[in-house]
């Protein structure tokens, strides 16, 4: 009983291991796969925030046509209620007093221009934070894709664990009631399968989470109360090496792709055509236009034009242009503060993207050879008398840290290449067909 024990414990191991790294997908009752580019052509059409955001453009779209616009003519009328002289009530007759007066205000110091300016650059700001959400969407999709890609695999090998090690306590307990086996023995089997419960337990409610966020971003009626079932290409994904791209090619792409920095850039330039538009507000606007009055000036039938100007002589717009001036500055600030960053981030994804890599390539291959060997070498080092149930448990348990760290590495691994992709502001990483 012991010997079975022992050898169906070491069927554990190549049970459970090399369909861990093998490809395709198991079939799971009512999952929806889905490939990343399924997934992306999905988000595109229907998430809600892109569509907020694409509304947001079209809103700033219509200020640009309002702020094009002229100011409407003012028509002022002055009619008298009652002539005593007639005896008539509002007298339109040439024997009544009308005034009828026209006026058209006149933007100087070209405001209209300027004001048309600042809308566009408004605009081209919301588009560029529309490609900023994008962006932080696109991230959190891909990296929810991949979590559950890999999270599954890990659930595979727990359900194929835990199935196991169930029928190897069974077969201690009958051992353990047949005097063959000890109970410190039968307890730790038990307790690694307890452990292994609980681990599985909480990987479910992972996937599960990261499921809930991407019904979110996709907004899909045809995956709700579905597994999400993701098809990854591992061939394609093995293939990818972040070392080619060196840091300052990088560092370019990113200062002319990344959509924040280019809204630091737009914003800087917000401001200078508001501090144009602010000193242009400093220039008095003309109202111009006809009158006629019928009968209340120096002749009946008085045709003449009426200007207005207002002198400026103490508000010259200076608060608004001093704080325009200010705020260039701040923006200048922000945009320095914003390269710095982007910098330092590229640095940082690109060492972690490469690095990741470089372990990944150093285990992935001979690592899974070992521990088929190994396996093997305990069947037969049991035969020799020189393993203990205990000593195999403390193996599996290590094991078990090792797969679970190796898919880790691989989950890790995939998200340092989106994070790369993240911080450089274009798909510099292409691990799996995308979405145009």
């Amino acid at each position: 009983m012991y010997h079975s024990i022992i050898i169906f414990l070491c069927i554990v191991i190549n049970s459970v291991y090399f369909p861990l790294f093998s490809q395709g997908n198991e079939q799971i009752p009512d999952g929806k796969t889905l490939t990343m580019m399924e997934a992306e052509s999905l988000f595109m059409k229907n998430n809600l925030l892109l569509l907020a955001a694409k509304f947001q453009i079209e809103t700033k779209r219509a200020l640009i046509i309002q702020a094009r616009l002229y100011a409407n003519p003012n028509i002022f009328l002055e009619q008298n209620t009652f002539n005593d002289k007639t005896d008539r009530i509002l007298d339109f007759t040439r024997n009544g007093q009308t005034v009828v007066q026209i006026q058209q205000l006149f933007l100087l110091g070209g405001k209209i221009d300027k004001r048309i300016r600042v809308a566009e650059i408004n605009t081209k700001i919301s588009e560029e934070r529309f490609s900023d959400i994008l962006r932080a969407l696109k991230l959190e999709l891909r990296s929810n894709f991949l979590s559950i890609y890999f999270l599954r695999e890990a659930l595979k090998f727990y359900d194929k664990s835990t199935e196991s090690l169930r029928k190897t306590v069974d077969y201690s307990e009958r051992a353990y009631l047949n005097r063959t086996l000890l109970l410190s023995e039968v307890l730790r089997i038990k307790a690694l399968l307890f452990f292994l419960e609980q681990e599985r337990t909480e990987i479910l409610v992972q996937i599960k989470e990261k499921e809930s966020s991407l019904r979110v971003l996709l907004n899909e009626d045809s995956i709700y109360g579905k597994n999400i079932i993701p098809v990854i290409d591992e061939k394609k994904l093995d293939s990818v090496n972040p070392e080619i791209y060196k840091p300052n090619e990088v560092l370019e792409l990113a200062i002319e792709y990344r959509p924040d920095l280019k809204a630091a850039i737009q914003s800087v330039k917000y401001e200078e055509a508001n501090l144009a538009l602010q000193k242009a507000h400093a220039i008095p606007d003309l109202s111009f236009g006809p009158v006629y009055n019928r009968a209340g000036t120096y002749i009946p039938n008085y045709f003449g034009f009426t200007a207005q100007l207002n002198v400026p002589i103490f508000d010259r717009n200076q608060g608004n242009i001093e704080a325009a001036e200010k705020a260039i500055l701040e923006r200048r600030s922000g945009l320095q503060n914003q390269r710095i960053t982007v910098e330092n981030e590229v640095i940082i994804e690109l060492t972690r993207a490469v690095e990741k890599n470089k372990i990944y390539n150093q285990f992935k291959g001979k690592f899974t050879e070992d521990y088929g060997n190994l396996a093997t070498l305990m069947i037969s080092n049991y035969q020799k008398r020189y393993l203990t149930i205990i000593e195999f448990a403390d193996f599996f348990e290590t094991y078990r840290n090792t797969i679970v760290n190796i898919l880790k590495l691989k989950t890790e691994r995939a998200e340092s290449f989106e994070r790369l992709n993240y911080v450089t502001g274009k798909s510099l990483i292409v691990i799996q067909p995308e979405v145009e």
